[in-house]
């Protein structure tokens, strides 16, 4: 559904007034969306800490492309664009195909087999960038999806870099294999979607 020009237009204003320097990494990423100034954002009728996940994911994507976009634009072409999931109190859909392509670059759907397949068998490129959406506990679906943006990155502690894996996240996490990123706690989560993001 989309949403409503004036506030897309409020939120725009609003969201480019924040200072977001202190909740990223020195080189842009961002972690941790229910930290002071970056929760705080709007999101639909929401705010980035509660259901923003989404809109940090394609940033972060997008910065690991090299085609970054400040995240208010982002926020506010989701908002346009008809992503918000119940006026944002869901978040957004997480499919991002016509969005990425506003920023040259696009998604394609991949399963969590050939993904982990390709990572052990050393046929996945280093820098190749990703999409997640995962449920947090698979067996407790009211534990909420959750949305976030990681990279293959083969090193001696992991081949999983990850950001924003958790709301309160200070830096990005890194995993050894992909079955770890699902990890939550005591939990396991269960895959929705994993896309590759690519250049166009």
């Amino acid at each position: 559904m989309l949403f409503f020009r004036k506030q897309v237009q409020e939120h725009y204003a609003r969201n480019l007034r924040r200072d977001l320097t202190h909740v990223m990494d020195p080189d842009g990423v961002l972690n941790g969306q229910s930290r002071e100034g970056l929760g705080d954002l709007s999101f639909g009728f929401s705010r980035v800490g509660r259901a923003g996940c989404e809109s940090i994911a394609v940033y972060n994507a997008l910065l690991m492309l090299r085609r970054p976009r400040p995240l208010p634009e982002i926020i506010r072409d989701m908002e346009k664009g008809g992503y918000m999931r119940l006026w944002g109190h869901m978040g957004a859909a997480p499919y991002f195909q016509p969005l990425l392509r506003r920023y040259g670059a696009r998604s394609k759907a991949v399963s969590a087999r050939r993904l982990q397949r390709e990572a052990d068998s050393g046929e996945l490129a280093p820098g190749s960038v990703f999409l997640f959406s995962v449920w947090n506990d698979r067996f407790r679906p009211y534990k909420g999806l959750h949305t976030f943006a990681g990279v293959w990155s083969p090193h001696e502690r992991g081949g999983w870099i990850i950001f924003n894996r958790f709301n309160q996240d200070r830096g990005r996490r890194r995993y050894v294999r992909l079955d770890d990123v699902l990890r939550n706690g005591p939990y396991k989560g269960a895959w929705l979607v994993i896309y590759r993001v690519l250049p166009l």
